[in-house]
């Protein structure tokens, strides 16, 4: 059973419809890439997942459980963690401190500690500077600390928004290898990038939306996949 499936979703802002039929995939264990150009609908599909923007119509799903009545938090501590776009953290805060807020899931506090560990094992560069201010930190490392804050809730779904925006080449590599590692360890995570290659380098699986709806569902190796990118990209219709 796939742990997150989205089945003919639609979602938007009040009465603006941005997304009219978003269907996917996300399986334990694998990396599924959502493209599309500017305004095609990849983030507000994510929000609509993660609770802070309501589907109207079609449903998602957890592991065949509904996720529509239940608010953020609620699908927060059912496993479904979130790094938004542009390195959401508490800049004015430690490092520890930001690690410390993503533990509002409801771990026990010996299960706090543990992943606390876990973080800065994975990451020793935030254990380095874990006194520093967020706001100290280098570009890479705010999105470091952003995944890391995420993760330290012990998530089975992470939804990554453009992890990749705005780093140095050789820190976007470091990233990749974040994400590729956290696949092996069984996170199903659902991916939107801007950097097509960057998505493909990772992803198992893509979907493609254009002008809201998904139009395009693959193995990233699919020959045909390209094209339907580039036709996307070009605002191009497809069937």
């Amino acid at each position: 059973m796939s742990t997150l499936e989205l089945r003919q979703v639609a979602c938007g802002y009040g009465d603006l419809r941005v997304v009219t039929d978003a269907t996917l995939e996300v399986e334990a264990g694998s990396v599924t890439a959502l493209l599309g150009r500017n305004g095609a609908g990849k983030t507000t599909t994510l929000r609509a997942v993660a609770g802070l923007n309501k589907i109207t119509s079609g449903a998602a799903t957890l592991d065949g459980t509904d996720l529509g009545p239940l608010p953020a938090y609620r699908r927060a501590r059912a496993g479904i963690a979130y790094v938004q776009e542009g390195k959401r953290i508490f800049r004015s805060r430690t490092v520890e401190e930001n690690l410390l807020l993503g533990t509002y899931a409801g771990q026990s506090t010996a299960r706090g500690r543990e992943l606390m560990a876990q973080m800065y094992e994975r990451f020793p560069l935030l254990a380095e500077r874990r006194k520093l201010r967020a706001a100290q930190l280098s570009g890479g490392q705010q999105q470091m600390l952003a995944i890391a804050q995420a993760l330290i809730a012990d998530p089975r779904v992470l939804l990554l928004d453009e992890p990749s925006a705005g780093l140095a080449p050789a820190i976007v590599g470091q990233v990749l290898d974040v994400i590729r590692d956290l696949r092996t360890r069984g996170l199903a995570i659902l991916l939107v990038e801007q950097a097509v290659e960057f998505a493909l380098a990772a992803a198992d699986r893509v979907v493609v939306l254009n002008l809201g709806r998904t139009v395009y569902s693959g193995q990233a190796t699919d020959p045909g996949l390209r094209e339907a990118i580039r036709r996307a990209y070009m605002a191009e219709e497809l069937a």
